[in-house]
């Protein structure tokens, strides 16, 4: 891990890959299934675990330029 970033950066990835894998997975089955519309809404949760990592992200590396800015 590189140095200065938080643990929980490590498991937010972890968790908002797996969860992007599962819809997608979901998703695909479900549309070679045939019911398009809970493919539809398994490819939607998608966007969640998207953007909380970038959320994440966005706040540990705001939370870094504090830390660098403030005097020691």
């Amino acid at each position: 891990m590189p140095e200065g970033v938080p643990a929980y950066i490590l498991v937010v990835r972890i968790a908002t890959i797996l969860g992007m894998a599962f819809s997608i997975a979901i998703g695909l089955l479900l549309l070679i299934g045939g019911f398009v519309l809970p493919s539809l809404v398994a490819f939607a949760l998608f966007v969640p675990s998207i953007a909380t990592m970038v959320y994440a992200e966005k706040r540990a590396a705001l939370a870094q330029t504090n830390a660098r800015q403030r005097p020691s």
